[in-house]
């Protein structure tokens, strides 16, 4: 997912696979049984693999808010 934000405070918890999230410049990947937290208006990026399982949960309102361009046909495909 391009980069960006939600208003509200982001967790997410890695129940299958592996996902990649990258925020502040720096990129890390968390396997199954992995967490992190992001709070409201971090910038971040995400990739969730199709065989992977993500639990997400949020503070308030859930959100996207586009840091630079929504996504493409091509970035949604992928």
């Amino acid at each position: 997912m391009r980069k960006h934000w939600h208003t509200a405070n982001e967790t997410h918890t890695i129940i299958n696979g592996v996902a990649t999230f990258a925020c502040g410049g720096k990129k890390f990947e968390l396997s199954e049984g992995g967490f992190n937290f992001m709070p409201a208006k971090m910038v971040q990026e995400a990739w969730l693999p199709a065989n992977s399982l993500t639990f997400i949960t949020v503070d308030g309102a859930w959100d996207v808010n586009w840091a630079e361009a929504q996504p493409t046909e091509a970035d949604l495909i992928k």
